[in-house]
Order: structure tokens, then sequence, then C-alpha cells
């Protein structure tokens, strides 16, 4: 294996210090959290109250999904645009190098990346109370019992959320809901991700990647994946190095920063930049397996100010983002992505 891809094997954080234990193991939690996030822009937390059934069945609701015809896939599929995003993307719709890019100021000409297409297709679902942007869903007839365990899982996801900002809260000394009770009103998003089987020789001909490096732009990312692997973090202490962390416990939930917590904080807690990748050890002649991947992107209410928060003005510092709300926010990154 290339060394510069050798495996990060980051601590498994017990969640359970944090909604069970004594005050002392509360904050035990909350500080290994803020400190790995602080460290690699990651974090891997067990115990937040998905047990291994319920994830299990997030894992066969998003194969069944991605098994339907793909006609039946099409009559809910997403609008492209600067909206949130609902219903069905088809492999390629969205373009996370083109998302990075603009994230980053590169401009066409600068770097041919803005062009490269994902192998990737995903489903996406918000609140199931936002009738601004209201949820697309196939027929009953055609997948019975999905959206009941996909809205039931929204509210599962939104609860674990909340605590995973309260334990964030008391590891930067902030008020008690100073950053969860911006994110309650239901603006922040699932999405299941398919990546299709595809052959090593055309994610290595230089077009074409599972994922090209981004950062996602709400607050918190919070991901399960199976076990295929290809989930690559960017090394901090060596920019443009990608390092994989593969899944070491079933119901492990991997936690990333997002670009508005980045805002919030002034840069403090930075966004971790991530891809999905083959395999370090990959053969050029290999197959890669189908993958799959579940995450909830917890978002800002939509009309909260996303610029930096003034606890982390320090004397003298200057402000690296300007105001605008979250939604104003969502749909100029959003936008660059189609």
């Amino acid at each position: 294996m290339d060394s510069s891809r050798a495996l990060l094997e980051l601590p498994l954080l017990d969640a359970r210090l944090f909604t069970e234990g004594n005050t002392k193991e509360q904050l035990q939690f909350a500080q290994s959290f803020h400190d790995c996030l602080k460290e690699h822009g990651f974090a891997k937390v067990v115990n937040h109250g998905l047990d291994d059934a319920w994830v299990a069945k997030l894992h066969y609701w998003n194969q069944r999904f991605f098994n339907l015809p793909d006609a039946v896939k099409d009559d809910i599929a997403h609008v492209p645009g600067p909206d949130p995003q609902r219903g069905f993307s088809r492999l390629g719709a969205e373009r996370t190098a083109k998302l990075h890019a603009a994230g980053t100021g590169v401009t066409r000409g600068e770097d041919d990346r803005v062009d490269r297409l994902d192998a990737r297709e995903h489903f996406d679902q918000g609140s199931p109370q936002d009738y601004e942007y209201p949820n697309r869903w196939p027929a009953e007839a055609e997948l019975a019992g999905f959206r009941e365990f996909m809205e039931a899982h929204y509210v599962k996801s939104q609860q674990v959320s909340c605590m995973l900002l309260n334990a964030l809260e008391l590891s930067l000394g902030l008020p008690a809901s100073a950053l969860s009770s911006r994110c309650l009103g239901g603006a922040s998003e699932l999405r299941l991700n398919h990546y299709p089987t595809i052959s090593a020789a055309e994610l290595k001909s230089g077009s074409l990647a599972r994922i090209w490096p981004h950062t996602d732009l709400g607050v918190l990312t919070c991901l399960f994946q199976d076990d295929v692997g290809g989930l690559e973090i960017e090394d901090r202490r060596c920019k443009g190095t990608f390092r994989p962390i593969p899944r070491q416990a079933w119901n492990e939930m991997v936690v990333n920063v997002s670009e508005t917590l980045e805002r919030w904080t002034n840069g403090q807690l930075a966004a971790g930049v991530h891809r999905v990748s083959a395999p370090a050890a990959t053969t050029c002649d290999a197959v890669l397996a189908a993958r799959y991947s579940n995450a909830f992107f917890v978002k800002a209410d939509r009309q909260t100010d996303v610029g930096v928060l003034q606890t982390f003005v320090r004397n003298g510092e200057a402000c690296r983002y300007s105001p605008m709300t979250a939604l104003e926010y969502h749909k100029a990154r959003v936008a660059s992505a189609y």
C-alpha cells in the first residue's frame, strides 16, 4: 500500500459517556469529540442512540430504493438548481469537483477538475414538516414502508445531531443550546448514496471519481457507511494527501465538520475535506463492488445567520466570513454543483 494512503484509525468515541455519564464523563466525551474534529475534521462515534438493528434497516432501505426500476426513480427526480435537493439524482447529476472548486475560489481554466464527474447517484429527503421544499417519494405501491422508515429515521437523526451539538457547546464553553437552537427548524437533510459497480480503470482515467474531494455545506454531517471502503479524508499535516478511514464497528457514525460550523467558529473548527476513491490496494484490472452510505446533513435554520459568531472573534482578529442567511449560503454553494 502507498504509505501516503496509510489507514487513519480514528478513536471510537462512546457517546454514552455524554448521554448517561456523570459531569466528568460528559466533559471527557465532549472534549475528545472536539479535539478529534479540530485535529482531523472528523470523528467516529458509537453508542449514539441508533442501535445495530436500526442501522441495518437503514442499509436495507438504501439498497431497496436503488434497486427500483429507473423509471420509478426518474418519476421523483430532483430538478437541478439552487433549491434544497429532494428526490432522486442520477449518476453525475451533482458534481462535487465543481462544488469544491467554487468554495476554494478556483475558476474554470485554473483547474480542469471543475468538469469531472461523480460516479454516484443519490436520494435526498428533508424534514417531514418541510412544506416549503416538499419531499418526493416513490409511490407506496412501489416501495411499501420506505417513507415511514425514512421519516422516522429523520427524527432520530435530528435527536442524535442535537446531542452532538450539545457536546460541542460544552467543549467550546458556549451557553447550552447556543448551536443546537440554530438547527431545529427542519432544514437538515438525509441522503442515501449509491456508488454502482465500476472498474478501477474507469476511476484511474482522471475524469471520473466516486466522489471528488470536497467539503459539506451544513454544520455537521453524520454518516453510516458499508464495509466496501473508499472513504478518505485529507491529512491536515500534509495537504493534498488523503488517508482511508474504513469502517471499524458496525454502527459507528462518522461525523465531520461542515462549512457552516467553520463559518460560525471563524475557522477554529475547519470543515473536513474528503473524497471516495478506489481503496489503495485496488489493482488496475479490478472491478469495485457497489458501495452504499447514508448521510444526515445537519443544517442551520434557513433564516439563521451563518456569519461568524461574536464569541469566536478574538481581540484584533478579523471575521473571515460575512453575514448571510443559511438559505442564501446554501443556494449560492449548491448552484455551483450543477
